[in-house]
């Protein structure tokens, strides 16, 4: 492109649209999913999205759905979870506790490298032990902070330390190639 294309080019910003808590009415429809009532108007299959999953399981939540013509629209965002009723609490809660199950790995026995690309990482989880295949583990087995330590196996199924300090010293043994 050339300068005068560029300097002419513009950009649409979004803006933030932070929603009133108080009149949002999030049910489950009779195929069970969640869908909302808000300011007059209805969503139907409405996705709920944490902004900063890592951070905050309840602050900046994105409201989302597909509209007639499939395209993505985010509604807006829930500031704050605890300005919900206590049932609408409940409601996106169980939606998000659902969609971001991710066990906490408590202890790492071994990892193992098949040198085709996968990792297989013998685990202590939350959910009990595994032993999960990664593939790329450079991208999917990695350190999001000093701490916090992220992984997603070969299904997509997500698993996360979040305080690697807090493993005993054979799993740091273990990791210390690897992170």
């Amino acid at each position: 492109m050339e300068a005068k294309e560029l300097a002419e080019e513009k950009f649409e910003i979004d803006k933030l649209e932070i929603l009133d808590a108080s009149k949002l009415e999030f049910y489950r429809d009779d195929a069970g999913f969640v869908s909302l009532k808000y300011n007059g108007q209805e969503y139907f299959n409405v996705r709920l999205t944490r902004l900063t999953p890592f951070y905050s399981a309840t602050t900046y939540i994105s409201v989302a759905y597909d509209n007639e013509d499939n395209e993505f629209k985010e509604i807006g965002v829930i500031k704050d979870m605890k300005e919900l009723s206590p049932e609408q609490y409940k409601l996106v809660d169980d939606y998000l506790e659902y969609k971001y199950f991710m066990p906490e790995i408590t202890r790492v026995h071994s990892i193992k490298d098949n040198s085709r690309g996968f990792i297989f990482v013998d685990i202590d989880t939350s959910a009990g032990r595994k032993t999960i295949c990664i593939r790329d583990w450079y991208s999917n087995f990695r350190m999001l902070s000093d701490k916090l330590l992220y992984a997603v196996d070969v299904d997509g199924n997500k698993y996360a330390c979040h305080d690697i300090d807090k493993l005993d010293k054979k799993s740091m043994s273990v990791l210390e190639i690897y992170v």
